[in-house]
């Protein structure tokens, strides 16, 4: 690492990421009138997990009654409830549910086209939705992040690319800005009187992802060592993807169409791991309402069987199965214009066709594949975290998702608590000073340097072992077993990046302290899995296949706590600024 003198910048507001939360966050931080920053590892603009396109439609829920005159906030909240099967903090659902439509109003003010059919919005019913919500992007959510990001351009936004958070500076229980490491490998502090985290998931942790390389965990692991509460950390979304030719999210609509799957040798597998009584077409019907791994009902089948069948050696060579449409009678099941598939065909059809692949002929491959964290920062209804001037939008923040998520919210949820974040973090830089911090150098070098660099193992190697660990054992099917030897491969690639790898730049630094993150992470996520002895939504234990009433409560992982977690109701944690008692400002 170059000269241990770090570079010091001052900011009111910090954004770290540049995603639709972070691009939501600035704006509407400047217009409160603070002095923004923004930091990301990759280019501003075209980087991050809401440039990143893994579908071709992004959805965006809104209960604006264009798909179902019926439709209105109530019933939108409802299906979020049902969904996170007790497990979502109701007051965050509720502020997602009122503010949506004010979230699709000011994207299309910036300039985000949503489609439209015959001069109406088009909708579609996305996963655990009881009604048609999902107003249609093209292009996933590259619009998004165009439209925003254009207008934080013009108003000449402060931005640090290029450049990676380490941790947080926390004294107190309040946050005073972070540590960074720049392209050179240069240290950077960052002071900072709010600041907001934007950093997306953990999804790289696993070797089937649908997410960029960039999405290694930070914000989870950087706030958890910091003091920050993180929740739902053992719910995520995980799915059937396409993995050959090339990687896509496999929309649930297109099971309508009871799709083909075979192993390797072309012989068919799901029906080997389905319970006595249960039929293939069952599992399909159920498999028709959600894109992502839920232990809810039979639908799990299709990907415990792909799982399954991969783990025990019948996958091809590059880890998947096969599908197809061979002898699938199109004209009947497009035939009922009303239907999601009929709706999205003509956009899904041709979006493979353009990509070399006509799926009313040709065979690909798919997986499960590791989506998003239902889980993150514990926060208030301003997004604020525990720890008092620490803020939280988008996937790295809990709370409006539980054991199962809507299709659809995540984008909206970027949107509602990017806005709330912002203006919240705003009001709280014009309250307070920025504070004297004593022994940042000493306390930034001694994290870093516990990745000394001269051994011998390679960074790849390690962390595609651990990739390979999170797949088998974390990603869909989990057990005690299972569990157990996941949590010795995390400790094993912390002591090895201790102990015997080799950093020989400075690309070589971020790639090891990404990794350092990742298995973090993935001891977090299957700590929270051991503790949950249950079968709950995203949540599958195979030695815990049913749910449990008496399981009905929070896991929340505290570095505090003795245990490493506890159980609690989000709903009764209550504000948690009022537990930091050094924070009076807001």
């Amino acid at each position: 690492m170059a000269s241990w003198t770090p570079r010091e910048i001052v900011t009111d507001v910090l954004v770290v990421g540049s995603g639709g939360a972070a691009l939501r966050a600035v704006l509407d931080a400047r217009e409160a009138g603070a002095d923004v920053l923004v930091v990301i590892k990759g280019q501003f603009g075209k980087s991050g997990a809401t440039f990143h396109s893994v579908a071709e439609v992004g959805a965006f829920n809104v209960p604006d009654g264009a798909g179902d005159p019926h439709d209105n906030p109530d019933v939108f909240y409802g299906d979020m409830m049902t969904a996170a099967q007790e497990m979502a903090d109701a007051r965050l659902c509720r502020i997602l549910a009122d503010e949506a439509q004010g979230a699709l109003a000011e994207l299309e003010q910036a300039g985000v086209n949503f489609e439209r059919e015959d001069g109406r919005y088009l909708v579609f019913r996305a996963c655990f939705s009881s009604r048609p919500r999902s107003h249609v992007l093209l292009n996933h959510f590259k619009p998004i992040v165009a439209a925003l990001g254009a207008q934080a351009s013009r108003q000449g936004v402060r931005v640090l690319d290029r450049t990676m958070v380490v941790n947080l500076i926390v004294r107190g229980g309040q946050c005073h800005g972070v540590y960074a490491i720049d392209a050179d490998g240069s240290p950077v502090v960052i002071r900072a009187k709010s600041t907001i985290l934007t950093t997306g998931g953990a999804s790289q942790l696993f070797g089937k992802n649908l997410y960029p390389s960039d999405i290694t965990g930070d914000g989870y692991a950087m706030a958890y060592r910091g003091g920050a509460w993180l929740t739902n950390m053992e719910f995520m979304q995980a799915g059937v993807s396409v993995i050959s030719p090339f990687i896509n999210l496999f929309g649930n609509y297109l099971w309508d169409a009871r799709p083909n799957l075979t192993d390797r040798d072309g012989r068919p597998f799901v029906d080997d791991y389905l319970p006595g009584g249960l039929t293939l077409e069952e599992v399909l019907c159920a498999k028709e309402r959600h894109f992502p791994f839920s232990s809810s009902d039979v639908s799990r089948y299709i990907e415990i069987s792909i799982q399954k069948t991969i783990n025990e050696g019948r996958g091809t060579a590059e880890g998947g199965v096969y599908m197809d449409f061979a002898g699938r009678d199109f004209e009947r099941i497009l035939a009922n214009p009303a239907t999601s598939i009929a709706k999205m065909w003509p956009h899904t059809y041709t979006w493979y066709k353009e990509r070399g692949v006509d799926l009313y002929h040709d065979k690909i491959q798919i997986a499960c594949s590791g989506h998003a964290v239902n889980g993150g920062l514990y926060i208030d209804e301003d997004a604020q975290s525990n720890i008092a001037g620490l803020f939280a939008a988008g996937e790295v923040a809990a709370g409006p998702h539980g054991a199962d998520r809507l299709g659809g919210n995540m984008a909206l949820t970027c949107q509602v608590f990017g806005r709330r974040a912002g203006r919240a973090a705003a009001r709280r830089a014009k309250s307070v000073d920025h504070a004297r911090i004593d022994c940042v150098e000493e306390e930034f070098r001694s994290y870093v340097e516990r990745f000394s660099g001269h051994g011998t193992q390679s960074l790849s190697v390690l962390r595609a072992a651990l990739q390979r660990a999170a797949d088998r054992s974390l990603l869909v099917v989990r057990n005690e077993t299972g569990l157990r030897r996941f949590l010795d491969v995390c400790a094993q690639t912390v002591d090895a990046l201790e102990n015997d790898t080799r950093i020989e730049t400075a690309d070589d630094r971020i790639l090891a302290l990404e990794l350092a993150n990742l298995a973090e992470v993935g001891a977090l996520m299957a700590t929270a899995a051991r503790e949950r002895k249950e079968s709950r939504g995203g949540h599958y234990r195979e030695d815990y296949p049913e749910p449990d009433t008496r399981q009905a409560t929070n896991v929340i992982l505290d570095r505090a706590d003795p245990l490493g977690c506890r159980r609690a109701r989000l709903r009764d944690l209550g504000n948690p600024r009022k537990l930091v008692g050094t924070d009076t400002i807001i």
